[in-house]
């Protein structure tokens, strides 16, 4: 029987080719820099400035990017081969410099305290235990180690009747404003079908996150509501005005 890790993977896997215009999206018109300077904002001092980052989720590539560019050495993990295989081409030059490695974002292989930071985006939502995934986030980062995730709620009008309408109306001004429309793509009724199993999508966030990794024995926990105000463009949140995208930032 095929488990719920199989059906994300195989999603993911027909999707990816598709998602990696979000990263060409976010590497042009200096998004790329706006991106990589709020990440950086948040990052532990180094004294050579060359932080150790883990990128989970990697996706198409965007953060391994960023990061990459401003010298820091960069691992980026997938579940999903073929997202690696966009990242390493979107990469292009940078490909070199970016160790990529398929690796499940629950489950790391590497040792305890091997990071300064781990960055994340658009990923915890879609994960089975992701208190597990913090836990494991958190063991590979040293003391002092800095947890950094972009994410938002991305389906929780599923279960919940006001973000259900905050959803419908997002639909309505993309139409009546004449911008593209972002929920548009191949199977995303399959994905609505996956996010009914998954904990994120009941859990109203980001709340639940900096209780989770307080417990987990994160040293502070600072969240930002409002952060994609100035990470998104306006077509982004138009779209998804109902569901802004959230900043966590843990040290350990």
């Amino acid at each position: 029987m095929e488990t719920l890790l199989n059906q994300i993977e195989c999603y993911w896997t027909k999707r990816a080719p598709s998602y990696t215009d979000v990263v060409e999206r976010n590497l042009s018109n200096g998004w790329d820099n706006v991106w990589a300077n709020r990440l950086t904002s948040f990052f532990p001092y180094c004294e050579n400035g060359c932080q150790r980052i883990l990128d989970v989720g990697t996706g198409p590539g965007f953060f391994a990017i960023i990061l990459s560019r401003r010298g820091h050495k960069v691992t980026a993990v997938d579940y999903t081969e073929a997202m690696l295989n966009e990242a390493k081409q979107n990469a292009g030059s940078l490909k070199e410099r970016i160790e990529f490695r398929k690796m499940d974002a629950q489950n790391l292989e590497f040792p305890d305290c091997s990071f300064d930071v781990v960055v994340s985006r658009n990923l915890t939502w879609n994960l089975e235990d992701p208190a597990k995934a913090y836990s494991e986030w958190l063991r590979v980062l040293r003391p002092g180690g800095k947890l950094i995730n972009f994410d938002a709620n991305w389906y929780h009008y599923l279960f919940d009747e006001n973000a259900k309408q905050g959803f419908l109306n997002d639909h309505l001004n993309v139409v009546k404003l004449g911008v593209e429309d972002f929920e548009t793509y191949e199977d995303g009724a399959k994905m609505e079908e996956i996010s009914r199993k998954l904990p994120m999508s009941v859990i109203r966030r980001p709340h639940w996150d900096m209780l989770t990794l307080l417990d987990l024995g994160a040293t502070t926990v600072y969240t930002d509501t409002k952060a994609s105000d100035s990470l998104w463009s306006e077509e982004e949140k138009i779209n998804n005005a109902s569901k802004p995208g959230f900043i966590i930032c843990a040290e350990k």
